[in-house]
């Protein structure tokens, strides 16, 4: 009952505010109604009126925000649940597992998505199910009965060295070609690089304090020496006054955004017959610091990773080191 009444609270509150003073007054509260006894007066399980989803939703959200989830994570999960529970068209206390199986079937075969994207969905729909059963909106949880779904495993190949060299040399203008390299070196994640400042780049040590958009910590990650000096080649180009670091093309010059940089890649991608994505820069320069003999744990802190586990999956093992050791070991 406390906690229910803390998240009324801190949904009333969202919009007045921030993360900070939220996990704040979270905190304050849970302290203070410890030593106390909240009795409600309706005997009856609490139920969101058929309507009134989007309450349950919002309030579902305040508590993703509140656990300290990327806002990136967050929009995707709101918007998973509103598609979802916007086309079933039941009340909460109604829905089925078999509403379920059929909406994400009906889905995958319309939109054609992967078997990964599928599964980011059921886990969303997990996430929300299994928190709204624990507040008691519902008597049961649909997706309990939801089996994890499949997803073949893809060993992902990080750029050749060739290939590299290859997008440099076809790049565009400076502001590409910078862009490129600094994605290579620091190993940022887009959403990261896109809210950099033009102040972040210290120069002089050839270092970046990035703010992390997963687990929202600090770290600081490095340019090597051609990152620094094409980044600098295309800051002295620009004559506009936008702090951001990378910004468009065209006048007035706005910051990139990740679907920007994203399209200018497919573009070069076209033209060079290379698949190209911003994150193969992050795996590749972690697969070639771990070639090179660089500690997987301080990989895993260059990268912001909060697990181990998760850097072993960016870090490809070299065929040419494998059969190195077997020969010197084995043979």
């Amino acid at each position: 009952m406390e906690q229910k009444i803390i998240n009324e609270i801190l949904l009333a509150m969202e919009d007045d505010l921030s993360t900070e003073q939220l996990q704040h007054l979270s905190t304050t509260l849970t302290v203070k109604l410890h030593k106390y006894r909240i009795v409600e007066v309706c005997t009856q399980i609490a139920r969101a009126p058929d309507d009134q989803w989007q309450n349950v939703v919002r309030l579902w959200i305040a508590t993703k925000r509140l656990e300290n989830c990327s806002e990136g994570t967050i929009e995707n999960y709101q918007r998973c649940m509103v598609m979802f529970l916007g086309a079933t068209g039941k009340p909460l206390n109604d829905i089925t597992t078999n509403d379920l199986r059929y909406y994400l079937a009906a889905y995958q075969e319309r939109r054609h998505i992967s078997a990964s994207y599928l599964e980011t969905m059921r886990h969303t729909m997990c996430s929300f199910f299994g928190w709204v059963q624990d507040e008691g909106f519902i008597d049961t949880n649909p997706t309990r009965k939801l089996k994890r779904i499949k997803v073949p495993k893809k060993l992902m190949q990080p750029y050749t060295g060739t290939e590299r060299e290859i997008l440099k040399s076809e790049a565009e203008c400076q502001r590409d070609l910078a862009l490129m390299e600094v994605l290579y070196s620091t190993a940022a994640r887009i959403g990261e690089i896109v809210s950099l400042n033009r102040n972040d780049i210290n120069f002089d040590s050839q270092d970046i304090l990035i703010y992390g958009q997963k687990g929202k910590s600090e770290r600081m990650v490095y340019l090597t020496d051609s990152a620094a000096y094409h980044l600098k080649k295309y800051l002295d180009s620009r004559d506009d006054d936008n702090p951001a670091l990378f910004v468009s093309l065209r006048a007035p010059h706005k910051r990139m955004t990740i679907s920007g940089i994203q399209a200018m890649m497919r573009k070069l991608g076209r033209k060079t017959g290379i698949h190209v994505h911003p994150h193969k820069f992050r795996r590749t320069l972690l697969t070639d610091a771990g070639a090179r003999g660089v500690p997987l744990q301080e990989l895993r802190e260059y990268a912001g990773h909060v697990k181990a586990d998760t850097t072993l999956i960016y870090v490809k093992t070299q065929e040419s080191s494998v059969r190195a050791s077997f020969r010197r070991y084995i043979s």
